[in-house]
């Protein structure tokens, strides 16, 4: 009889436990995709008036995140633009074709921010 009573007590237990309700699930996911979408519109934003410069890649860390089947890369930078120079870490998803030529070491061609160096995407 102690094996019923241990699974009833267990079963409340069970239901008494916070469960997330299918509305902080879809405020999660909202928020994900205005995120994305701010990411989006910001490196359009670059791409269009934006400053050309370039950047030497000091180091680099995988993510673990795919976007599109590419590999989201964390960088740290020394990016040179507009006559000035700064230390950036920038997160992207890399393409294939670029990733074979991101090296410590190698210079690569960026579009940046006029108005904020730290903002910036990378130019193939």
């Amino acid at each position: 009889m102690g094996m019923f009573k241990d699974l009833r007590d267990l079963h409340k237990a069970s239901k008494q436990m916070e469960r997330p309700s299918m509305r902080e699930g879809l405020r999660q996911a909202n928020e994900a995709v205005q995120a994305f979408t701010a990411g989006q519109q910001q490196a359009a934003d670059i791409a269009a008036n934006g400053v050309l410069g370039k950047a030497t890649v000091r180091e680099m860390r995988d993510t673990g995140t795919l976007v599109n089947h590419m590999h989201v890369l964390e960088l740290d930078l020394t990016v040179e633009a507009n006559g000035f120079t700064s230390e950036v870490t920038h997160s992207e998803p890399i393409s294939p074709i670029l990733l074979g030529r991101l090296q410590p070491g190698a210079e690569i061609s960026v579009k940046v921010d006029p108005n904020d160096h730290s903002r910036l995407i990378l130019v193939p």
